[in-house]
């Protein structure tokens, strides 16, 4: 079975293709960066000029104060993996370059706009490097920018959502390169592996993505196998390189052997007990949510400094596991009310979750046509609207989750225009690689 992957020389390579793509990217980036720095503006609700203070941005004020990587629920809770490090890592920076004051929540506000804007950016050179042709990326991409609908997780900068959105969308423009090149040198498999473990240390939702792709390689390229997992060995070996300080220092300080973040245990047992429900949004609203999280439980924060973090969450790990083996049906119910949240999202406005919802729609039909017409940049898309998402089924759900998919599906939904394939067909040359019979 053949699929379509234009060959990179005839894509990226040379400079008359260059140059279109960098300067729709660049416009892109400006246009989706304006646009969202304007509403924030312009937005009464959205208060720029007030530090958010969340679990990453604790941390950073943490760092920024006492140099230690700490304090994820206030000032005493001590060492933390509550966040994979890299996010709070940058907010740290950020902070110490323009205070903690209005300018750093400014900046904050700019720093996530920023970032969000980039994952759209990308959609050109990701069009044209998995065969889709320039036009999908250039409408895709101008079509996210302007159309922040999933506005306060595109703009806020307190959680890792728009960068790791940026991330997903910058490992499928190396991914889409690699396979269209079909050399795998371990030079390539380098490049790949070291971007990925520092998308892990951004948000480790990353790695069944990442699983995904490595088994979607194998199936694709099975005729070349040898070349094919020395290749992904190079990747796995630059990520376990990447992520082996953080471990190691989570050994040290929390006495226990954590590769990205710690908290899934505490989130799922949050997430599954007798008073939650599927969503986030709804949750936090309600009094009983503040008696099981440290972020607003003092006897929970007090259990977290006399146990140690790590401590706690297996005991909050044990707790879930006891829960959900003692309420399967409820279990099952929560899971498929979580699915149905996460690619149907209440918004704070209907129109927000209609829109939400129709880009769910469109998106997967635009993957279907791929997966029809035998186009590769399909098993570059479907892996990541599967795995990525995985984690959030068994966790309240929240609509700036799914953020990170955005791009992906806003150039998904640009393939469904009449035209758009059948052009890239002439446009980027002809489609050269039979991939699986390499």
């Amino acid at each position: 079975m053949n699929y379509r992957m234009n060959n990179q020389d005839q894509t990226l390579a040379g400079p008359k293709r260059r140059g279109p793509v960098a300067t729709w990217c660049v416009v892109v980036f400006v246009v989706g960066l304006l646009v969202r720095l304007a509403l924030a503006l312009a937005l009464p609700n959205h208060r720029i000029t007030q530090l958010e203070k969340p679990e990453p941005v604790q941390i950073a004020l943490s760092l920024l104060a006492t140099g230690r990587y700490a304090d994820a629920y206030g000032s005493g809770t001590g060492p933390t993996a509550h966040c994979a490090p890299l996010h709070p890592i940058l907010l740290w920076i950020l902070f110490e370059m323009f205070g903690t004051g209005a300018r750093g929540a400014l900046a904050m506000t700019v720093f996530g706009s920023a970032a969000a804007a980039a994952g759209f950016a990308l959609l050109p050179a990701v069009a044209v490097a998995g065969g889709l042709g320039l036009s999908s990326g250039v409408l895709a991409g101008m079509a996210g920018a302007l159309l922040p609908v999933n506005f306060w997780a595109q703009t806020s900068g307190s959680f890792d959502a728009p960068f790791t959105a940026a991330v997903l969308a910058a490992l499928c423009l190396l991914l889409c390169r690699a396979w269209a090149a079909a050399r795998f040198t371990m030079f390539e498999g380098a490049g790949i592996g070291v971007a990925a473990g520092f998308g892990c240390l951004l948000n480790p939702a990353l790695i069944p993505v990442l699983a995904a792709w490595s088994i979607a390689c194998v199936v694709l390229y099975r005729r070349r196998l040898f070349r094919i997992l020395a290749f992904l060995a190079v990747a796995a070996v630059c990520v376990l390189s990447i992520l082996t300080p953080w471990a190691l220092r989570n050994y040290r300080a929390l006495g226990s052997l954590i590769w990205t973040r710690s908290n899934f245990g505490l989130e799922l047992q949050v997430s599954n007990n007798d008073m939650m429900t599927a969503d986030l949004e709804r949750n936090v609203r309600q009094p009983e949510f503040a008696l099981l999280h440290p972020y607003l439980s003092p006897d929970e924060r007090a259990k977290v400094r006399i146990v140690g973090e790590a401590a706690y969450q297996r005991s909050k790990e044990r707790q879930a596991f006891a829960w959900i083996r003692s309420h399967k049906l409820r279990f099952l119910q929560l899971t498929a009310q979580r699915f149905r949240l996460f690619w149907f999202p209440n918004m704070l406005r209907p129109w927000q979750s209609a829109f939400e919802s129709a880009l769910t729609l469109l998106g997967l039909s635009g993957l279907a046509l791929l997966f029809w017409k035998r186009y590769a940049f399909a098993w570059v898309a479907s892996p990541a609207l599967i795995a990525y998402p995985a984690v959030y089924y068994l966790v309240q759900v929240s609509g700036r989750y799914r953020l990170p998919l955005e791009p992906i599906l806003f150039l998904l939904t640009a393939t469904l225009l009449p035209g758009i394939l059948r052009q890239r067909s002439y446009a980027t040359g002809p489609p050269t690689m039979p991939i699986g019979r390499v």
